[in-house]
């Protein structure tokens, strides 16, 4: 691994070959795949500086705009690796300055938040703007709501377009959050592999959204109360915004649980548990990263020094 590692930023030109193979490795493997060419400009940047890293996206772009411009044009096919890669590269440049995986999570955050208020500002309400999308899905809602009438859930194909529609904006601010933080792990393990080992794991288990952040949730969180005690549906943008940021603070209860690991406070099986709690009970992972800010789980179970 890594020799491959060294050959990749060996010079620009091997860069490039490298980032436009991992486009086409990414596209094959949907979505699975999707951080691994953004991730190898973080790592080119880290490991070469701007040069190798221009290169790596260049030759990431070439392979998606080749992918997309039969079926979208062009300009689409161009819009959507821009859209893909900018996030990434821009979160990069601030790692590759600032050193710290913590800032770089604060400011996608925050980034996040406004990318999810400014869509509702330009498209406004999501069922409305995508009136036309879940009309053309309406015989996969069809059979969607089929399927769960067999297991006692009635809901119209209109109730669930909806539903599916009135999460598009969140979904999509945590996805472009999701995305980009895990290109920074990716290009900083990389880089932690070729240069310090254990420089991600120690980055990732200190991450923390800070205090700032969490009152920003305490903030959406009572607009969100507000705006549904006076209104039916209330506030769609202010429920988008707390989603995201309940979604950021339950990275950082992982990493929480991944440094009291560390520390030996838990055990393997907590950890492989907190994995689990992600999908059947999410909101109790978001609390434990929410109260990280105030109790410093971390900071508590640290050995003093001198002992």
């Amino acid at each position: 691994m890594t020799a491959l590692l060294q050959w990749t930023t060996a010079n620009p030109f091997r860069a490039f070959l490298a980032a436009g193979l991992a486009a086409l490795i990414a596209l094959i493997a949907l979505p699975m795949a999707a951080w691994l060419p953004a991730g190898l400009i973080v790592f080119a940047l880290l490991a070469a500086g701007q040069s190798t890293a221009f290169a790596a996206a260049a030759g990431a772009a070439a392979v998606l705009v080749w992918a997309f411009a039969p079926m979208f044009g062009a300009g689409p096919a161009l819009a959507i690796a821009v859209a893909t890669l900018l996030p990434a590269a821009a979160a990069a440049f601030a790692l590759e300055r600032s050193r710290s995986l913590t800032f770089v999570f604060q400011a996608l955050t925050v980034a996040a938040c406004l990318l999810v208020l400014a869509i509702h500002g330009l498209l406004g309400d999501p069922v409305r703007a995508l009136a036309p999308v879940i009309a053309e899905l309406e015989p996969m809602l069809r059979r969607t709501a089929e399927t769960l009438s067999q297991l006692g859930i009635e809901s119209t194909p209109a109730e669930i377009g909806a539903a599916t529609a009135r999460a598009a904006w969140a979904t999509l601010g945590w996805m472009v959050l999701l995305h980009a933080f895990a290109t920074q792990c990716a290009g900083l393990w990389a880089f932690g592999r070729l240069r310090e080992p254990g420089l991600f794991g120690r980055e990732f288990r200190r991450l923390t959204l800070g205090r700032f952040v969490a009152w920003l949730l305490v903030a959406a969180f009572a607009a969100s109360f507000l705006g549904h005690r006076l209104a039916p549906t209330g506030w769609q943008p202010v429920d988008d915004v707390l989603f995201v940021l309940a979604a950021a603070f339950l990275v950082q209860a992982l990493a929480v649980v991944h440094s009291l690991r560390e520390l030996q406070v838990i055990g393997v099986l907590s950890v492989v548990l907190a994995y689990v709690a992600v999908l059947l009970v999410p909101m109790a992972l978001v609390g434990i990263g929410f109260a990280d800010t105030w109790v410093r789980f971390r900071e508590r179970f640290a050995p003093r020094q001198g002992v």
